[in-house]
């Protein structure tokens, strides 16, 4: 008799983004997700005592991964045109499937809202400190260049969902020259 390897609770958590890119939160169901992991219930509730907490952890996996993470890859460089670069890869390497969908989701769930707008601040903090530390402008003026900045991101996310990710990258690539020469 073959032994099916447990799943971690990361694994649940891709499994759960996967599902919630290809068909929004209502897929997010214990039944669905055991079904797609090929596993029990038991399964499941091995690692999480209720769908809630399923739901919190994978918001907070989702800030983390798609978030935290990339934020950590590019301070690890020390060229600060690098750091930029490197930003903006992998930023239009994220999945514009599952930011819309986290965005459509947050209009139906307080927790989601709440982990977007934290997930939204943290980014534009970040993008206006590249942008303070590559000294394009003061601390004001790089927080109003990051969120538009931002802005134009999650608008390439929701206006042009099937676009490649060197297409979106040569474009926060436009943007970002356009905000450097405004300063």
């Amino acid at each position: 008799m073959k032994t099916i390897e447990r799943l971690t609770r990361n694994a649940w958590f891709e499994i759960g983004l996967q599902l919630l890119a290809a068909e929004g939160e209502k897929a997010l169901t214990i039944d669905r997700l055991c079904q797609t992991a090929e596993r029990t219930k038991g399964s499941f509730y091995h690692h999480f005592k209720s769908h809630d907490e399923f739901v919190t952890a994978l918001l907070a996996y989702w800030q983390f991964e798609y978030t935290n993470r990339i934020i950590a890859r590019v301070e690890q460089l020390e060229d600060l045109s690098d750091r930029r670069r490197e930003l903006d890869r992998l930023a239009a390497s994220v999945d514009s499937r599952l930011e819309r969908a986290i965005r459509r989701w947050s209009g139906v769930d307080e927790r989601v809202q709440l982990t977007l707008k934290q997930v939204d601040e943290q980014r534009i903090q970040y993008l206006a400190k590249l942008i303070c530390e590559l000294g394009q402008s003061d601390e004001e003026t790089a927080h109003e260049l990051a969120v538009i900045e931002y802005a134009a991101f999650v608008g390439f996310q929701q206006l042009f969902p099937e676009a490649e990710s060197q297409w979106i990258e040569r474009l926060i690539h436009r943007v970002t020259q356009l905000i450097s020469s405004g300063k």
